[in-house]
């Protein structure tokens, strides 16, 4: 997996995948995406770059919006309208 594989995710004792704060899993339109708050740049630089290589290496759609994710809609919930994150 290639968010736990950078350090971004660890399973926890309750057998669920536990992640960043700087990073969730999510559907948006109906396609599978991961929301990156920005910060994750200059926090995790080498995890960053990472995950941006696979994007670009598998062609996948990368998008960039204003705001933060503390501003997100409810953990697990499908944003509407993703802020300052990066999705894939």
């Amino acid at each position: 997996m290639l968010i736990e594989g950078v350090g971004l995710a660890h399973f926890g004792a309750d057998h669920k995948i536990h992640y960043l704060p700087f990073i969730e899993p999510a559907t948006i339109n109906g396609n599978a995406a991961i929301i990156m708050d920005e910060a994750l740049e200059a926090a995790h630089p080498e995890a960053f770059a990472e995950i941006m290589r696979f994007a670009q290496e598998n062609k996948l759609q990368i998008r960039q919006e204003a705001g933060s994710m503390t501003s997100r809609p409810a953990h697990n919930a499908a944003p509407t309208s993703p802020d300052k994150r990066r999705s894939s």
